[in-house]
C-alpha cells in the first residue's frame, strides 16, 4: 500500500454504516484495546450509530474502497478526547495511524481546543509510541479501563498552541492579531 493513496475523511451521521462496519472489525480484532465490547456494539440500532456519529467527530482512513482505520474525538470542556483509534492489521506500520492522529490534532487546533487527551491501556506499547511521536505525554493519571474491566490504562495529553485572536482596533477599525 502506498501511503500517498490514503485519504482521511470526516464521517457524518449518514455514514453510520461505514463506521459500524469498521468499529465491529476493530472490536473483533483488538478487543483488548477498547473499553467497549463487540457484543455491545452489535446490539446498537441503526439510529444509535447515527446518533453516535452526530455526537462526535470521527475520521476514516481509506485507500480506494478499502477502509484502513478510524479515530474519533469528543469534546470535554476545553480539550478534545481522542477515542476509538484503530488501524487494520495490514495497514499497521505504514503511516495510516499517523495520518489519523494528525487529523484529530489538526481538527482540535482548528476548532480552538487547548489540548487533546486520551487513554492508552497498559502494555499497548505501539499505541503509546504513536501518541508520543505526536507530542502526547503521560499525565500521571492512571486507572481501571472501566468498572467492568480492571485492566490499567494511562492518560496522555497534548497541549495545543494558543490560537491568535483577531480584534478590531478602535483607532482605524483595522484587524490586529494577538498572540502571535
Amino acid at each position: 500500500m502506498d501511503i500517498e493513496s490514503v485519504r482521511v475523511h470526516q464521517l457524518g451521521p449518514d455514514d453510520w454504516h461505514r463506521f459500524r462496519r469498521i468499529r465491529l472489525l476493530a472490536l473483533a480484532e483488538a478487543p483488548y484495546a477498547f473499553g467497549s465490547t463487540l457484543a455491545w456494539a452489535r446490539a446498537r440500532t441503526d439510529q444509535d450509530w447515527r446518533e453516535l456519529l452526530a455526537a462526535r467527530t470521527q475520521f476514516l482512513a481509506t485507500a480506494g474502497d478499502h477502509d484502513l482505520g478510524t479515530v474519533g474525538a469528543v469534546a470535554e470542556s476545553d480539550v478534545a478526547h481522542l477515542i476509538s483509534m484503530w488501524v487494520a492489521p495490514e495497514a499497521r506500520g505504514t503511516g495510516v495511524a499517523d495520518l489519523l492522529v494528525r487529523s484529530v490534532i489538526d481538527w482540535a487546533a482548528a476548532t480552538g481546543y487547548l489540548g487533546i487527551q486520551l487513554e492508552v491501556s497498559d502494555g499497548n506499547i505501539a499505541a503509546e509510541r504513536l501518541y508520543h511521536r505526536h507530542g502526547f505525554r503521560r499525565t500521571g493519571v492512571a486507572g481501571a479501563i472501566s468498572s467492568d474491566d480492571a485492566r490499567l490504562e494511562f492518560e496522555m495529553r497534548l497541549t495545543l498552541p494558543a490560537r491568535p485572536q483577531t480584534v478590531w482596533r478602535a483607532v482605524d477599525d483595522g484587524p490586529c492579531t494577538l498572540g502571535s
